[in-house]
């Protein structure tokens, strides 16, 4: 893995110079790369501008097969809407 990144777009510092903003963010205030600039992965984590790889979120947990989803329209029974009724011509 390469120990350098090249930078594609602008990125600014902010006030206090801890970090790089892209460049319509309010907190931009100095120029600091421009698209073509190469740059080591220490810099480009230290202010901001990629995460670390021990950072870096975990993919979602896959879900488990068995039940499906709440929202998943589901067949209705056979009897729905006729168990229990009796018409008022049945005797019994």
């Amino acid at each position: 893995m390469s120990d350098t990144m090249k930078i594609d777009a602008r990125w600014y510092l902010t006030e206090d110079q801890s970090r790089v903003v892209p460049e319509a963010h309010p907190e931009a205030r100095w120029l600091h790369w421009i698209p073509g600039d190469v740059v080591s992965l220490e810099e480009a984590e230290r202010l901001g501008a990629v995460k670390a790889e021990a950072e870096a979120p975990a993919a979602p947990p896959r879900r488990k097969p068995g039940r499906p989803p709440a929202t998943k329209a589901r067949v209705p029974a056979e009897n729905k809407g006729r168990s229990g009724f009796r018409s008022a011509n049945v005797e019994g």
